[in-house]
C-alpha cells in the first residue's frame, strides 16, 4: 500500500514541486496551504508523514506543531520541517526553549528542497 505524504506550505510551487517529486516516487501526496487546513487533512486522511514549513498565514507551522503533537490521532505522525535557515533555527530555539512536552521533528529539510534529500529522508522514515 503506497504511504501518503501531507505537504503543507503556503507557497503553491512548493506543494506542487514536493507532491511530484513524491507521485514520481510511489508515494500519494496531499497538500494544505495553512496550518489550519493542514491540521484538517492530518486527521482525516491520516498521513503516514508531513512535510511542513514554518511560516504561513492563518495557522503557521509552529503552531500546527503543537496541534499535531497534542492530539491524540496525531501525535505520532512523522513531521518533517521544511524552511529556511533563519526560521530553522527559529523552530529549533521554540522546540528548546517553549515547549517542554513536545518532542523535536523527526528532520529538517532547508529551502530551496533539495530532491535527493527529501526523499532521502522520506524513505528513511517511512522504511
Amino acid at each position: 500500500m503506497k504511504k501518503k505524504v501531507l505537504v503543507v506550505d503556503d507557497e503553491p510551487e512548493q506543494i506542487d514541486f514536493a507532491s511530484t517529486l513524491l507521485e514520481e516516487n510511489g508515494y500519494i501526496s496531499l497538500g494544505a496551504s495553512n496550518g489550519i487546513e493542514g491540521m484538517k487533512k492530518a486527521k482525516t486522511e491520516k498521513p503516514n508523514l508531513i512535510l511542513l514549513d514554518i511560516l504561513m498565514p492563518k495557522r503557521g507551522g509552529i503552531g500546527m506543531y503543537e496541534d499535531l503533537k497534542h492530539d491524540e490521532e496525531t501525535k505520532n505522525i512523522p513531521v518533517v520541517i521544511v524552511t529556511g535557515i533563519a526560521q530553522s533555527t527559529q523552530f529549533e530555539d521554540f522546540v528548546v526553549t517553549g515547549d517542554k512536552t513536545l518532542p523535536p521533528p523527526n528532520g529538517f529539510i532547508e529551502k530551496p528542497m533539495n530532491p535527493d534529500a527529501v526523499l532521502r529522508l522520506v524513505r528513511d522514515l517511512l522504511a
